[in-house]
């Protein structure tokens, strides 16, 4: 005699052998199922804690050593030197030996994790992988200087530096960083500082309540505060200008007439704004 099933439970036909007296017998079900959820459980939370321990790791800067290539290695000695009193030779170790020297504390991963929000948290755990995969794989870039110039002028006198290319894989992380510790430079209203306040990064920054700052000795502060900022469609990001990790005898770390001034042009072209050729008097 057919079986009759109410929902999950199951009415007991005339062939069992257990009498049916009124009640429902709830349907036996396969420990399959349960198993294969706490399965999942333990997997999602083995992940969990594996990227929680190495977001953690990523805070000490001997931690990036540890799988980082020589050009990395080089990029610390050059910091710890420059700490030591040494002449900082990029903008990166000058970092280092500003903070340092004002009491503060700097690693690796406050220029290379975004916001440290969770999402560019994630962005930095994928490209963290990636870059493993490249170096496992042999095919990660050690060249300690990456630019995409054929020449620079330092102190006047023109020089020659191989092709290489200069792209981050992941510009926004590291314009994060830099919007998130240079507001004050960044957010300075006013013409004179608008290679600055134009970037959309910064226009993002104000919207999301960062405070305009009027720049000096202007005659009515609140007025240029009140403009507020525009935003303007550009690629440009503040790795376009500042090289964190390239070798400069020059004040602020810049190259103005190999990187800045090609920069600013672009900037100009992409927002229809501004002059299609700049000229860069260096002081």
């Amino acid at each position: 005699m057919p079986r009759y099933v109410i929902d999950e439970y199951e009415l007991p036909g005339d062939d069992d052998e257990l009498p049916y007296e009124g009640k429902l017998y709830r349907r036996q079900r396969s420990p399959a199922g349960p198993l294969a959820a706490f399965a999942a459980l333990v997997m999602v939370a083995a992940g969990a804690a594996s990227l929680f321990t190495v977001s953690e790791s990523q805070e000490r800067d001997a931690f990036c050593l540890s799988c980082h290539t020589a050009q990395h290695r080089a990029y610390v000695d050059r910091a710890e030197a420059s700490v030591a009193g040494a002449l900082a030779p990029d903008l990166s170790s000058h970092h280092y030996q500003q903070i340092y020297g004002q009491g503060g504390v700097i690693r690796c991963i406050d220029c290379h994790r975004g916001d440290g929000g969770a999402r560019h948290r994630l962005d930095t755990m994928l490209l963290s992988a990636e870059l493993a995969a490249l170096w496992l794989a042999g095919q990660d870039d050690q060249r300690l200087e990456k630019t995409a110039i054929t020449m620079t002028v330092t102190g006047g006198i023109t020089q020659t530096v191989p092709q290489t290319t200069f792209g981050l894989r992941a510009p926004h992380l590291s314009n994060a960083g830099c919007v998130g510790c240079h507001g004050a430079q960044l957010l300075v209203a006013g013409m004179d500082n608008h290679a600055h306040n134009m970037l959309p990064a910064v226009y993002e920054a104000w919207k999301r309540g960062a405070p305009l700052i009027a720049p000096k000795d202007v005659p009515d502060p609140q007025a240029v505060i009140a403009q507020g900022l525009v935003r303007y469609e550009t690629t440009l990001q503040c790795s376009n200008c500042h090289q964190a990790h390239r070798t400069l005898e020059t004040a602020r770390f810049l190259d103005w007439q190999a990187v800045v001034k090609p920069a600013c042009e672009q900037c100009h072209r992409e927002t229809g704004r501004g002059p299609a050729t700049v000229t860069i008097e260096e002081e």
